[in-house]
């Protein structure tokens, strides 16, 4: 694969961070996610599965917990036609979110996702967050 392709590769993974984890745009979801997406992880407790109406549901229900979701790109490497991003969330628990009431708390925790893109658009994730961080400062306003 040449270099170019792999640049195009990692374009289409910011512009998914650019326009929809950061700008929160559902349109773009339409454009940037394969038809038969697949997501490996089953993200958000399986917010993020059911094509792209399900995706959209999963994200329009994870902005009502973090109205404010700000992603930042720490790294970004491709391989072929994979996409590797390790990320900062950050945002504030605004709505409830995994069974925790909204807290009101600012939250930030790591991401690594994998992304397999396909036809410019992304086909399949799989992902790790640091799901032990998030929970302790979703926690942290009900020990208050």
């Amino acid at each position: 694969m040449e270099s170019s392709d792999t640049e195009a590769n990692k374009a289409v993974v910011q512009r998914y961070v650019d326009e929809i984890q950061n700008g929160h745009s559902l349109e773009a979801i339409a454009e940037v996610f394969a038809e038969d997406f697949i997501d490996h992880t089953a993200s958000g407790g399986g917010a993020f599965v059911g094509g792209i109406e399900g995706l959209k549901q999963g994200y329009a229900f994870f902005l009502e917990a973090f109205p404010d979701l700000h992603a930042d790109v720490e790294k970004l490497i491709s391989e072929g036609d994979t996409v590797v991003a390790y990320k900062t969330l950050t945002a504030t628990h605004s709505g409830e979110w995994l069974g925790f009431p909204a807290s009101g708390n600012r939250v930030e925790f790591k991401i690594i996702s994998i992304y397999k893109i396909k036809d410019g658009r992304l086909a399949e994730f799989w992902g790790l967050q640091d799901e032990t961080a998030l929970r302790k400062q979703l926690i942290a306003h009900q020990a208050n």
